[in-house]
């Protein structure tokens, strides 16, 4: 992935989390670890989100790993890699 479209995906990885979690201190290092706004309902919310937007399948294998931006964008990226 080039690197404008990794800067956007970014982006729009951390408006998902802004919005889910009411929060606007949000960038590519926030995780659930330093954001305590990131509870359960904002975890679902997420997940929904990126499943919606990003065409991605929500298994018991990846769904813990939405925990940080990081780690969104790199499912999303293993995934579009398929």
């Amino acid at each position: 992935m080039d690197q404008s479209k990794n800067e956007n995906l970014v982006s729009n990885i951390i408006d998902i989390v802004k919005e889910a979690t009411r929060n606007n201190q949000i960038d590519e290092n926030t995780s659930r670890e330093n954001l305590p706004a990131w509870d359960s309902l904002a975890y679902m919310s997420i997940i929904a989100e990126v499943e919606v937007n990003y065409d991605i399948e929500i298994t018991e294998e990846n769904i813990s790993s939405f925990d940080s931006i990081k780690s969104i964008v790199e499912i999303i990226k293993d995934n579009n890699k398929e």
